[in-house]
């Protein structure tokens, strides 16, 4: 009689790897490629680590040496020529602070200029960043306010000031200084010195 082949139990049958582990074999292996180009691309490393040392004293000292001979040669400098006055120095020594006890006195309705000839200007910040002060300015636009952006160096820190101004009657410094305390920007307004 023939074997019943249908109930015998057949060996251990071999399922399919799922793919998942196909993709996490090859981008091991791609890793591995990777990182053994890497290493290749990396320049020798000394094996003397002494020497190493050695080698980032000798360029510490050879920068110290190198400031200190420049130092000298500025002292020298700097002793032979004479000072120079730009206009970022001499502009801030022409401008008062105006106190806010003045910058409130009774309101007179004619419309002349001050006496002597002054003139004001009303300072609506002053940032490190360049872009806060160009924000600044763009919202004083909106507004319809006209300034400027003076770059000035205090301290050996560069400053952007928001500018509002000139005006020549204390009538319109007023008025324009309520009208930005009501847009919650508070001006600081100031005197230019005549020169």
């Amino acid at each position: 009689m023939p074997a019943d082949y249908k109930s015998m139990v057949h060996g251990h049958e071999k399922k399919p790897l799922p793919g998942f582990v196909w993709l996490l074999a090859g981008l091991a292996i791609g890793l591995f490629v990777a990182l053994l180009v890497y290493l290749d691309k990396q320049p020798a490393i000394p094996a003397d680590f002494g020497a190493a040392v050695q080698k980032e004293l000798d360029k510490i000292k050879q920068k110290t040496s190198n400031a200190s001979k420049e130092d000298k040669k500025a002292e020298k400098n700097s002793e032979q020529q004479e000072p120079k006055f730009n206009f970022y120095t001499i502009l801030p020594e022409l401008e008062v602070l105006i106190p806010d006890s003045e910058t409130t006195p009774p309101r007179t309705t004619r419309n002349t200029p001050d006496k002597e000839g002054k003139q004001y200007i009303l300072q609506a910040g002053s940032f490190k960043n360049m872009g806060d002060a160009e924000k600044l300015k763009a919202s004083l636009a909106l507004l319809g306010f006209q300034a400027n952006i003076q770059k000035v160096t205090v301290n050996s820190t560069a400053w952007h000031r928001v500018r509002i101004g000139p005006y020549s009657q204390s009538n319109d410094l007023y008025d324009k200084i309520d009208e930005l305390r009501r847009n919650n920007i508070n001006a600081i307004p100031m005197e230019i010195k005549p020169e």
